[in-house]
């Protein structure tokens, strides 16, 4: 009987540690649809901040369909690799893993702000804009993003947890391994950025704003 609850608590814990972890994954998905919710919505309101936010994102609207298809991509990889960059560095913090969860809503929200801009502004044509030239690269953008949101996480937890046990730092093969992984993932947000200039060179021509 007691080696069947001594199972019984080591299934248990396992499950429990499986959750916590997949659970920060949740919260990194939540917090970037709860920036696209805020994001869609304060771009909706009237003021002096939100005139100027509706200014700067319909210039660069424009812009991307006036720019190179080149031009574009360097654009969109460079927007990108901010969040990754910051991720990283972040995660060689012993307090970086709050921050970095703070990174999928700024994203979420400036999605947010531009789609929801497009569709006030243009409605139907603002939303085929969005659906053609926005969505299919933010998808895969921020897939690679929370992965490496949530590898940034990790390794700074760890490193917490071991500063705070007096275990010292990460063994070398622990670093290398962690950064590649985020270079990994970095490629498929170059990739998305590839896209990104694809999609606005195929289709930007469909849309006069």
């Amino acid at each position: 009987m007691s080696k069947s609850k001594h199972r019984y608590k080591v299934y248990n814990g396992k499950a429990v540690k499986e959750i916590l972890e997949n659970s920060r994954v949740f919260i990194l998905i939540g917090l970037f649809a709860i920036g696209i919710i805020i994001g869609s919505t304060a771009i909706k309101n009237n003021g002096e901040t939100a005139e100027k936010i509706r200014y700067i994102i319909g210039n660069y609207a424009m812009q991307r369909a006036g720019q190179g298809m080149s031009e574009n991509f360097f654009n969109s990889l460079l927007s990108n690799m901010m969040f990754v960059l910051v991720s990283v560095f972040l995660g060689f913090s012993l307090i970086g893993s709050p921050l970095i969860m703070t990174l999928p809503f700024f994203k979420g929200a400036a999605i947010g702000a531009v789609s929801g801009y497009l569709y006030l502004e243009y409605k139907l044509m603002g939303l085929g804009y969005s659906v053609l030239m926005i969505y299919p690269s933010s998808v895969i953008c921020m897939v690679a993003l929370i992965i490496i949101f949530n590898e940034s996480c990790e390794y700074s937890h760890n490193a917490y947890l071991k500063a705070i046990n007096g275990r010292g730092h990460f063994e070398k093969d622990e670093t290398k391994l962690f950064l590649i992984r985020q270079f990994i993932f970095s490629l498929i947000v170059a990739v998305s950025a590839l896209i990104d200039a694809v999609c606005v060179e195929l289709f930007s021509g469909f849309f006069v704003f």
